[in-house]
């Protein structure tokens, strides 16, 4: 999306959004958000900073219809409901020429104001929540973490597109070298590649640039969204998985692309969310393809080495014929055998026209006849086996040569019509199936896990804690829900409750959380009424229940020790404390 395009999407959504309270909330992987404003038509605000698709759009699609789970209890999305409960989206603006959104959400009652940032500016595009100039949080994590927020500033050294005059634009483009598209996207604000090939291609139709201007200035101001698309749009969603496509997303008329399939829209939100709806398709088709994929590549290596596990049992037992030989020879000589003392006898070699002396190994076997059957049993095992692997050998072989097959045939494959018989050989068609079920109802919020026996709150970064009631309720939280990257807590030396603060992401967490988490397992401790209480943490691996200890009992292997207050009557944290909440 370049700059003149979200101007446009702005304008169309500050007049439908403002007013309108934020109720649900998805976060989709780590780059997108899902925002339901409650709005007639049931359209989300599908915001993603993922730098290969950069959007923000009102879209119908279900919010967990996608490659990857929309989930609603990450931090950024608890926090984000927690800081705008009860606000109402007040206004909806660009900034100047960034590719920067900002939504203010706020309540006349009790004066509060919050800002949703939404910054689409590449590969450092992200969503910022802040309070004034704070930052309360942001959905993807940066290098440099700051506490406060500025808006980015102006870009220098380039010139406004609506107050450049024709004469301006080519005194600019002469002093740059004459090359009018490398110019125009170098000094002009806005201008991404695309427009500036287009004003190149407008200038070499028309003869000039000074008779191309106006009407490109005129397109951008008037907001005729299409897409183009080679193949066609239709053709694009009745084969997502073609190789070579070209699609075009733009808010004016492109004459250098008049050449392919064009489809305009009513207004620039159905365009995005077109074009957006498309490339998702695509990549939900490319990830299936690749899970049948890599289905087939482990298929084919598990073959490959069981053809390879044949040819070494086929070198292994090809020596039976020797094996039943020295038996029948060791039977024969079973009273004029001579013992060596190495390991070895000293027999008849009666297949020899000669009949020479030769020496059969012993088999660490004391006796001629126990030598014998130990070579007859070997000599019968490798007959059996050579045999299985002749009858078992040409399944494999044409197994492998289907699986060969089907690779090429799946690199060629088109359409989800194309891959339904590779997903049922496969066995991943009944997990398609239930995601197809779990799409069927968009607006359906997800089920909280409920965990018996624990209270539940919420930390201020946004982590969830829980809080065990029972010495059985500890354990089971401990033992059972808890994972090993969460971190574990307890009052040092009094009996209280095992609590839990939840890192799903495996993340370093905040020194303010940790305080949270620890004030409340000294609040829920026989330590509650001291003025400051020990309070021993550690991550969950390292804690154990060794055979023996009693219910509520564990051990910890490593651990620190943090000096906290007893969170109070006073002290609240997000989130109703009730049992299996």
């Amino acid at each position: 999306m370049d700059i003149f395009f979200i101007h446009g999407l702005v304008d169309e959504l500050a007049i439908l959004l403002p007013g309108h309270r934020p109720g649900k909330a998805f976060q989709v992987g780590t780059t997108d958000l899902l925002l339901d404003f409650n709005l007639r038509d049931h359209r989300w605000l599908h915001i993603s900073t993922d730098p290969s698709r950069l959007g923000c759009y009102l879209s119908r699609r279900a919010p967990r219809k996608g490659v990857e789970v929309a989930r609603s209890d990450t931090p950024f999305v608890e926090l984000l409901r927690k800081h705008l409960d009860g606000l109402r989206l007040s206004t909806i603006e660009g900034l100047g020429y960034d590719r920067v959104i900002r939504l203010r959400f706020g309540d006349d009652e009790t004066r509060r104001e919050r800002d949703l940032i939404i910054a689409l500016t590449g590969r450092s595009a992200n969503i910022f929540l802040v309070e004034g100039c704070r930052l309360i949080t942001e959905l993807r994590e940066r290098e440099v973490v700051t506490e406060e927020y500025d808006d980015p500033p102006p870009p220098r050294d380039r010139i406004d597109p609506f107050t450049c005059t024709p004469a301006r634009l080519r005194e600019v483009i002469d002093n740059g070298g004459g090359d009018t598209e490398a110019v125009v996207q170098r000094v002009m604000l806005g201008f991404t590649p695309l427009l500036s090939r287009e004003l190149a291609a407008r200038a070499e139709s028309s003869g000039s640039i000074e008779s191309a201007w106006p009407g490109m200035i005129d397109d951008l101001g008037g907001r005729m969204p299409a897409i183009y698309a080679d193949p066609p749009l239709d053709q694009l969603r009745r084969e997502p998985g073609c190789d070579e496509f070209q699609m075009v997303l733009s808010s004016l008329p492109l004459t250098h692309l008049s050449r392919i399939d064009c489809r305009r829209y009513p207004s620039l939100n159905e365009a995005a969310a077109d074009y957006f709806g498309l490339i998702e398709e695509r990549r939900q088709f490319i990830s299936l393809r690749q899970r049948l994929m890599a289905a087939l590549n482990v298929r084919q290596k598990r073959l490959v080495g069981l053809l390879a596990n044949l040819d070494r049992e086929v070198v292994k037992y090809a020596e039976n014929e020797r094996w039943q030989r020295e038996g029948e020879l060791l039977l024969a000589n079973i009273h004029q055998a001579i013992s060596t003392g190495v390991g070895t006898f000293l027999v008849v070699d009666f297949f020899d026209p000669e009949q020479r002396l030769i020496e059969i190994a012993a088999a660490d076997k004391g006796t001629p006849r126990e030598a014998a059957e130990h070579y007859f049993r070997m000599a019968r095992k490798g007959r059996h086996a050579l045999e299985s692997i002749a009858s078992r050998r040409p399944g494999v072989e044409s197994e492998l040569a289907a699986v060969i097959s089907d690779r090429e045939s799946l690199v060629a494959c088109r359409t989800l019509t194309d891959l339904e018989p590779f997903a049922q050989r496969s066995g991943l068609v009944g997990k398609i199936d239930a995601e197809a079920k779990r799409t069927a109802h968009p607006g359906r919020q997800p089920v909280e896990e409920r965990i018996p026996g624990t209270r539940r709150f919420t930390s201020s970064d946004g982590y969830q804690i829980l809080v065990g009631r029972t010495d059985r309720d500890n354990d089971y939280l401990t033992q059972r829900v808890a994972k090993s990257h969460d971190m574990w807590f307890h009052a040092a030396d009094y009996p209280g409750s095992h609590v839990v603060l939840r890192n799903p992401g495996r993340q370093p967490v905040p020194q303010r959380s940790i305080i949270e988490a620890a004030r409340l397992a000294a609040k829920f401790s026989q330590a509650r009424h001291l003025p400051r209480a020990a309070v021993n943490y550690c991550e969950k691996k390292f804690v154990t229940k060794p055979k023996g200890f009693a219910v509520g009992q564990v051990r910890l292997s490593s651990f620190r020790t943090i000096m906290v207050e007893p969170a109070n009557d006073e002290f609240t944290l997000s989130g109703s404390g009730a049992a299996g909440a």
